[in-house]
């Protein structure tokens, strides 16, 4: 089996590419990262692409639109299309945030439209909120971790670990699921009560946060029909 990772270097992407890594052999799994080497996608064969390239923050893409659409969008296309010409499973990252009013927030949309554009033999994984070991800085659970977070929310969010996704997508691999699957733990935890159980219950509560879902709690029902469960709480 031969699989490529497309931002193997992010940090969903690090723990997916080390995982594969581990069950098949360092010859057996490329990696490219983004943004060029993905819109002149020419490369391969593969059994299996796992494409996690992508730019992913709701409140930036509020800002700058076009640069999400360019990147998560057009930039992707080349390789949805050679998947489908090449009949080559794709399994791509789009967002829980999908499952809500996807137009509130250009982020949403652009993996909206993954999910229009996406090739019969693929697998959309609407992930919920990812956490883990080295996140990114500008993610709540590691601004709450590194006490860096100036404020919290009111929203409820389905706390995933990234160790719990690698198996997600490993069991999806060998699976027949086709189509979106929601990728979260099933159960919501607010982000104040997180907060409380890290010592920063004292944070201060902002209010206004345009684009966002109150909850994003995964429907995984179709993830524990195909034996996956999760392994980690967040609490």
């Amino acid at each position: 089996m031969k699989v490529l990772v497309t931002g193997y270097k992010g940090f969903i992407g690090r723990h997916v590419y080390a995982d594969w890594q581990e069950q098949l052999g360092d010859k057996c799994v490329d990696g490219i990262d983004i943004p060029d080497d993905i819109a002149n996608f020419n490369r391969g064969p593969y059994d299996l692409v796992i494409h996690l390239a992508a730019f992913a923050n709701i409140r930036e893409s509020l800002d700058n639109p076009h640069k999400f659409y360019d990147n998560n969008v057009e930039k992707a296309r080349k390789l949805f299309n050679w998947c489908r010409d090449t009949n080559t499973l794709l399994i791509y990252a789009s967002s829980s945030a999908v499952d809500g009013e996807y137009w509130e927030n250009p982020y949403a949309m652009t993996k909206w439209i993954n999910e229009v554009m996406a090739p019969p033999r693929s697998i959309g994984l609407r992930l919920t909120t990812v956490y883990g070991e080295d996140s990114r800085p500008d993610m709540m659970y590691r601004m709450l971790e590194d006490k860096t977070a100036t404020y919290v929310t009111n929203h409820t969010r389905d706390w995933i670990h990234v160790h719990d996704v690698c198996r997600a997508i490993r069991y999806l691999a060998v699976s027949t699921v086709r189509g979106p699957v929601s990728v979260g733990t099933g159960t919501a935890v607010s982000v104040r009560e997180l907060a409380d159980k890290m010592g920063m219950g004292h944070l201060p509560v902002k209010e206004l946060t345009p684009g966002e879902r109150q909850d994003n709690t995964a429907d995984t029902r179709i993830l524990y029909d195909i034996g996956w469960f999760p392994t980690r709480s967040v609490l």
